[in-house]
């Protein structure tokens, strides 16, 4: 496959960065496919060939720009795929680049606001406070007489960032070999890193972001999200309540006692499982530079480009899996796995029990003042690695989370315990077991889907009866009919009728219940009461069928 002329200036200048970071072994296999064209350059020198692969591969990323960058950044969220060496480099990317000309911001400010930014603003800092790869950030005073942030986007960001993906969507069927040595499936992670990128190119996702992560805690008296002011956000213009506060990673100038440490730390692991157990929807980057300390010891976010979001069904997978682990019940955690379809068809089963049974002795016996769960959690990758376990992204986006998030709370409080996160996780958990209106919800989500299964049954064998006569196999039932085949028949659709019953007595009164009327009525009340006993019947004389049948089936 060739290259598109278009970006044969770039190919050559990627080729170039590659040969001279030691990875010309990828060119050469490019310049065999006439992918690149021919590309003669010196290789690496010296000091580079005592690099790590990690070192290399981040040294590379940042002279190729601004794509590369946050391109290294989404890697190093993926443990599951990468060795630690690799993770460990490029977590160190950083978006301090090189700023661009503050005349042209000021235009592009000017605009996006669709007016002169003198009518909003009062006040806009003649530097930026801070150039990212993406964007730079200006401190600004509204009309009002409120400050706030500004974050203008890179001219021509957008079409540089699509340019490269282009360019890597491109080789990326001619770098398959690297499959075979880091197990990934390179366009499948071009393209998720495509996806994310397109996100942090669209400011108004951030808005989103930033917007309802403050609803969460609006009432909170431990942690505040500022305001997005949206009649000013753009897909390139980003303005933002300033926080005013001493930033995590610029605390260890600043004494403060042991008490607030630790108070500080309880709060951060507080809210992060606020967010995971109670709305699925959380803060993905909580790194020192992106956490404020208030006045008033509330803690403060900002940067809401990476969020992670987890479904119901999927933390309660994960809840059970934590479980079983604790149990030290390896053949459950497969069997949970399976349900997941996280286990590779090729996995070695004996190994994989093996390496878990392991695993799970070894770190559920380490008392919780020595546990440290990123060790847990980078064994836990370790393992997915070699034996090919795949789970949700959004799983693995919360491991990288939890890591991080013990990593900023050990910098910040020596002390730190990992009985602290397991505390806050038991917590909730419970919390959320215990939470009446949310199981009842549960169970009406739950009914109504094994009712609409029940209903569908009638559909579904028309369309095999359909399929049958398309191809022409003709049963003769006359010749099949049997008292035994009627009567097993007659005993399923009579099971069937009795479990929509049963469902239906239970949605409904589960609705009745969950009413703000209930309150009003005794009557109302005495309905719902008297739909889960007619629930219960029903239920006692399905069991008592479904039993019968099984011991007669049995003799």
């Amino acid at each position: 496959m060739r290259v598109s002329y278009k970006y044969l200036g770039r190919y050559r200048e990627i080729a170039t960065v590659l040969i001279k970071y030691g990875f010309g072994f990828i060119v050469d296999k490019l310049n065999k496919e006439s992918v690149a064209g021919n590309v003669t350059t010196h290789g690496p020198g010296s000091s580079v060939k005592k690099m790590t692969t990690g070192q290399r591969l981040r040294f590379a990323f940042e002279e190729l720009g601004p794509t590369y960058i946050k391109i290294g950044q989404i890697i190093s969220t993926r443990k599951d795929l990468f060795d630690d060496d690799i993770i460990s480099e490029l977590s160190k990317l950083r978006d301090d680049v090189e700023q661009f000309d503050d005349y042209i911001a000021m235009d592009l400010l000017d605009k996006e606001l669709g007016v002169s930014r003198k009518e909003v603003f009062s006040y806009i800092s003649e530097s930026p406070i801070a150039a990212a790869s993406i964007g730079q950030v200006y401190s600004a005073r509204l009309k009002d007489g409120t400050d706030v942030v500004i974050k203008i986007q890179r001219p021509n960001i957008e079409s540089t960032i699509k340019a490269d993906i282009e360019i890597l969507k491109r080789l990326s069927s001619n770098l398959e070999f690297l499959k075979k040595e880091w197990n990934v499936d390179i366009y499948d992670l071009i393209s998720e890193m495509e996806m994310q990128l397109v996100r942090e190119l669209d400011y108004k996702f951030e808005a989103v972001n930033g917007t309802k992560l403050r609803n969460i805690f609006k009432d909170s008296k431990e942690v505040f999200i500022p305001r997005i002011y949206d009649e000013y956000t753009t897909k390139r213009l980003l303005v933002m309540e300033k926080v005013n506060g001493l930033c995590l990673s610029d605390i260890s100038s600043h004494k403060l006692s042991d008490d607030k440490k630790k108070k500080i730390v309880d709060i951060g692991v507080r809210s992060f499982f606020r967010q995971v157990m109670t709305c699925g929807f959380f803060h993905a980057d909580p790194h020192p530079g992106n956490i404020f300390v208030m006045d008033d010891m509330r803690l403060a976010y900002i940067d809401f480009g990476m969020v992670g979001l987890i479904d119901d069904k999927t933390l309660g997978q994960l809840n059970q899996l934590i479980l079983a682990a604790t149990d030290k019940n390896v053949d459950k955690i497969i069997r949970i796995l399976a349900d997941m379809d996280a286990i590779s068809k090729s996995s070695n089963d004996e190994g994989l029990k093996r390496d878990l049974l392991y695993l799970v002795h070894y770190y559920f016996d380490i008392p919780f003042d020595r546990l440290r769960i990123s060790e847990v959690l980078d064994e836990a990758f370790r393992f997915m690695r070699n034996h090919r376990v795949s789970l949700p992204s959004q799983l693995v986006i919360l491991g990288k989370t939890m890591i991080t998030l013990e990593g900023t709370s050990r910098g910040l409080y020596k002390e730190f315990s990992a009985e602290t996160i397991a505390s806050s996780y038991i917590r909730y958990y419970k919390h959320e077991k215990l939470d009446i209106r949310r199981n009842i919800n549960n169970l009406k989500s739950g009914f109504d889907e094994y009712y609409f299964d029940l209903v569908s049954v009638p559909g579904q064998l028309k369309n095999i009866i359909s399929i049958l006569e398309k191809n022409e196999l003709k049963l003769d039932i006359g010749e099949m009919r049997s008292p035994k085949i009627e009567e097993n028949i007659r005993k399923f659709t009579t099971q069937v009728s009795m479990a929509i019953m049963l469902t239906a007595c239970i949605v409904g009164s589960s609705l009745i219940l969950a009413s703000e009327n209930i309150q009003k009525s005794r009557t109302i009340k005495f309905v719902g009461i008297c739909g889960f006993i007619l629930s219960f019947i029903i239920g006692l004389a399905l069991v008592f069928l479904i039993f019968k049948n099984n011991y007669h089936r049995k003799d």
